[in-house]
């Protein structure tokens, strides 16, 4: 690294700032006025509350903030590791599992809603400690530890509040009702708080065994099934959905369903542009199953927009029963009780395939493939995960050769931006979907897959990945694939031998 790599990546972040400040003015000169009156609408300060409604909010998810602050946060942090001794930063890296441990404590505690009563003042640790029965020396510190790390504000010494990002944890309940347990935390606003709950829960506990379950020494009794590092974490060899609903566990799988809620920003973009190919193309009448759909989310907002399609949504028994009920309630009209026939035109299938190992992926895949026309479509919506190789957006990789023929390719993989010093997927400003991957590893030995594994995937399967489309801001995407060659080894079976087998 040299300095004029330093003054690159410095220039980067200024010329970010530069394209931020550029839509804020132009938005102002729109006629956009701010709480004084005044034609200003400036970037959201960090050390207050946000205003979700207010049109600064609104501004961050315009696509050229989101490509700057992409481009920021990639240069800021490719250049503080630049700079930092290595050792503390590999301090940073080794013993920030005390954020996570933190930021649970904060969550659990219920301290979001108490900060969030005392308004833009604060209130001491001691006052906090007294609330919640710890001691305040160890409240303070714990709280610290989160301002530090902007997650909190230290107003003055050992005073805490809320800030623009923590505010996101408050579920709008009271205080003294979450703490007697008079009203239930994770529902409405409480969906982000659940979220965070889960990952700094059970799903902390289990990456912490993640070299237990990868090195020689992990065992388990269960043989069907890989083990888990999640399995070691809670000394059990049942699977993680199994594990939620069993009893005792009633308040987690509830805290799970609210938590899916909170987490739908990852791919909420990028659901946005689902409905582009292929399902336009589709003749009147075309069946499209939403394979492990839940309770039809999606598959309601595509019907939505494509009402002359018909649409099966496949899941398990009690799942299917909780969506016809929210239908029944929402949408009536979009029930039926017959059942078509007809060779599926597409199999949508969104966020399934990571929960598994690549046997049990291509097991899924498999028996689409086998009962498939000629002309159906796979569409897999999974994360991809670019290369965190070196490069400009001109660069090429290893496997590019090999996705020469898949329309798309190239955009997925290296990233809007992506120029000199700056790594091809934006380094930790692309971080969420890294985390997302080590977290499906740890919980059902699944993974997230960059494209190369998506396509090998498929084809392991008997899929032609045909097409890949993503949008900007999300690595969220979208693969088309049609029938292709039945792999060697299940081409001469029936279907009831592949069943037996599968």
């Amino acid at each position: 690294m040299t300095f004029a790599a330093l003054r690159a990546l410095q220039a980067i972040i200024a010329a970010g700032i530069d394209d931020i400040e550029r839509v804020f003015a132009s938005e102002s000169a729109s006629g956009a006025r701010s709480a004084d009156g005044s034609p200003s609408t400036d970037f959201p300060a960090l050390d207050v509350p946000g205003d979700p409604d207010s049109r600064a909010e609104a501004l961050m998810s315009h696509p050229e903030v989101l490509s700057a602050v992409a481009r920021i946060v990639s240069a800021a942090d490719h250049l503080a590791a630049t700079v930092r001794a290595p050792f503390l930063t590999l301090c940073n890296a080794g013993m920030g599992y005390h954020l996570t441990g933190c930021l649970r404590f904060l969550e659990a505690a219920h301290i979001p809603e108490l900060l969030s009563n005392a308004g833009p003042d604060g209130m001491l640790a001691g006052d906090i400690a007294r609330r919640v029965g710890v001691d305040a020396s160890t409240t303070g510190h714990i709280l610290r530890l989160l301002a530090t790390h902007h997650l909190l504000r230290e107003v003055r010494p050992d005073c805490f509040a809320l800030n623009r990002i923590s505010a996101l944890l408050d579920s709008g309940k009271t205080f003294e009702a979450l703490s007697q347990r008079k009203e239930w935390k994770y529902d409405g606003r409480g969906q982000k708080a659940a979220f965070f709950a889960v990952n700094s829960d059970e799903l902390f506990k289990a990456g912490a065994y993640l070299t237990d379950m990868l090195l020689p020494h992990a065992v388990t009794d269960d043989a069907a099934l890989p083990p888990a590092a999640f399995n070691l974490s809670q000394r059990t060899a049942t699977p993680y959905w199994a594990w939620l609903e069993a009893p005792g566990n009633e308040a987690r799988l509830a805290r799970f369903g609210c938590a899916m809620g909170g987490s739908q920003g990852w791919e909420e973009v990028a659901l946005q542009a689902l409905g582009d190919h292929p399902f336009p193309e589709l003749p009147d009448g075309a069946v499209v199953v939403d394979v492990g759909g839940g309770i039809g989310a999606t598959t309601v907002r595509l019907a939505e927009r494509f009402a002359r399609l018909k649409f099966i949504v496949q899941d398990r028994a009690p799942v299917c029963r909780l969506g016809e009920e929210a239908l029944r309630a929402r949408n009536p009209e979009m029930l039926s009780s017959g059942r078509s026939v007809r060779a599926p035109a597409v199999f949508l299938v969104r966020t399934v395939c990571h929960d598994w190992p690549d046997d049990f992926a291509r097991r899924i895949l498999l028996q689409l493939r086998r009962a498939a026309g000629p002309m159906t479509r796979l569409v897999i919506g999974e994360h991809i995960l670019p290369y965190a190789v070196a490069g400009a957006r001109d660069g090429a990789t290893e496997h590019a050769p090999a996705l020469a023929d898949i329309a798309g390719a190239r955009d997925v993989q290296l990233l809007r931006g992506a120029r000199w010093p700056l790594l091809a997927n934006l380094g930790t400003a692309s971080a969420n979907v890294y985390w997302m991957d080590l977290t499906m590893k740890t919980i059902f030995n699944g993974k997230e897959r960059t494209l190369p594994e998506h396509v090998a995937l498929a084809a392991s399967a008997g899929w032609r990945v045909v097409r890949v489309s993503g949008i900007e801001g999300s690595l969220f995407g979208h693969i088309v694939a049609l029938p292709g060659p039945l792999p060697a080894d299940v081409a001469a079976q029936s279907g009831a031998e592949l069943r037996a087998r599968l």
